[in-house]
């Protein structure tokens, strides 16, 4: 056995040198969520040989259920992967938003914008992630890893694994999450800022039979919150309300609540026969934004730059659109001229995430009311928008 195969075996930083053997950029991405898997994906595509670190195991393909607007959705076609997504996804037809009494408040039907942008369609998490780690080889991805440390250099970064060892990458991409280390490591805390909402909640899952699978349902209520969202083959069911007063109770213990708050239909049916409600894992509604998105041999991507409330289901579709941004910038450079690259990215992105950011914030205005006379101005309110006008951002975006 010779000693680079040894090594490969023994530390994180021998297996990097022989997959960046024959690299032309050695590019490092921290995180194999939705954003690094979809540059991975692209990045391979493109010749590149990118390595990849996840903290998670090989098998911690989880989450939640996503909506994919055709703005992250597209860039599939190009990695050939449109028809197997459109497989394991719904199609969304319609949204409705209900009233704290069960009753339908408005129905927004999706035709016009569908028809002028393309298809929103439902996805679980997991099964997309799937898709998009398929065409990378699995030596290119080292699970159970995590990055120490990063000296950040105008002409490369040397980076320690989280088992001791070390490798310099000419480029490194912070793509790990709203809470991102990388990102800790590099930037000042007065470079980027979390914005809370004082809400929060548990996603659980249940069987979609007796539902419709083409539509969202939403009720906004005076202090809680309840979310279907179809996927393949189940349904997506999301509780939430203010932390405080969720603060003293389990998740079971609040959806009995809110099954004596909701009189027979098709939102209490919802709450029967939930999954995983002993183990469901409580989301805090906040979002983060950092005025930097690269200092030198560094780069952030996805929610590691700009983080999304979950209130207009864009941010894994504005992930995957930057990751396509990005890597189609990469692809046009060489070394040399790596930063500029990067300027080109934030230029042609940041303001357009940004922008989006700003729509699901205003959603979060809207649905966050912790009054009753405050949420029921705000459904007359509601009842005079169109989804054009909810969406107002993000149409912006999509043209």
């Amino acid at each position: 056995m010779s000693t680079q195969s040894k090594e490969c075996r023994l530390t994180v930083g021998g297996c990097v040198n022989s997959v960046l053997a024959q690299a032309r950029l050695r590019i490092l991405i921290v995180g194999n969520g939705i954003a690094g898997s979809t540059l991975a994906a692209l990045l391979y595509q493109h010749g590149e040989t990118p390595v990849v670190v996840e903290r998670g195991s090989k098998d911690d393909a989880g989450g939640y259920a996503l909506g994919l607007y055709p703005l992250g959705a597209r860039v599939l076609h190009g990695l050939g992967m449109y028809r197997r997504y459109r497989q394991i996804s719904r199609r969304m037809e319609r949204y409705i938003l209900h009233e704290s009494t069960g009753d339908v408040l408005k129905e927004f039907p999706l035709a016009e914008f569908t028809d002028r942008y393309g298809d929103i369609r439902g996805v679980d998490r997991g099964l997309l992630l799937a898709l998009l780690r398929s065409t990378v080889p699995q030596e290119n991805v080292f699970y159970n890893t995590t990055v120490q440390h990063i000296q950040n250099n105008p002409h490369g970064a040397v980076v320690t694994f989280s088992d001791g060892s070390a490798h310099e990458f000419d480029l490194v991409v912070g793509a790990d999450g709203m809470h991102s280390e990388v990102r800790g490591m590099i930037f000042s805390q007065n470079e980027f800022a979390y914005k809370a909402t004082g809400w929060g909640g548990w996603g659980v899952w249940r069987s979609l039979e007796g539902f419709d699978e083409a539509t969202y349902r939403e009720l906004w209520a005076d202090g809680w919150f309840i979310g279907l969202y179809p996927v393949q083959n189940k349904l997506a069911v999301f509780l939430g309300g203010n932390k405080k007063e969720l603060s003293t109770t389990t998740a079971a213990e609040f959806v009995e609540m809110l099954r004596k708050k909701l009189p027979a239909g098709i939102l209490h049916s919802a709450l029967q026969s939930l999954e995983g409600l002993d183990d469901a894992y409580f989301w805090d509604m906040e979002d983060c934004r950092a005025t930097q998105w690269f200092s030198k041999r560094v780069v952030l991507l996805g929610d590691s730059s700009t983080a999304f409330l979950p209130t207009a289901g864009i941010g894994a579709s504005m992930a995957m659109n930057s990751a396509s941004v990005l890597a189609d910038e990469l692809s046009r450079t060489d070394v040399e001229y790596l930063a500029l690259a990067l300027e080109k990215y934030v230029v042609r992105q940041k303001e357009r995430v940004e922008l989006a950011q700003k729509n699901s914030r205003f959603l979060a205005k809207l649905m966050f009311q912790n009054s009753l006379s405050t949420s029921v101005v705000r459904n007359y309110l509601v009842k005079m928008y169109s989804l054009q006008g909810l969406l107002k951002g993000i149409g912006k975006i999509m043209r």
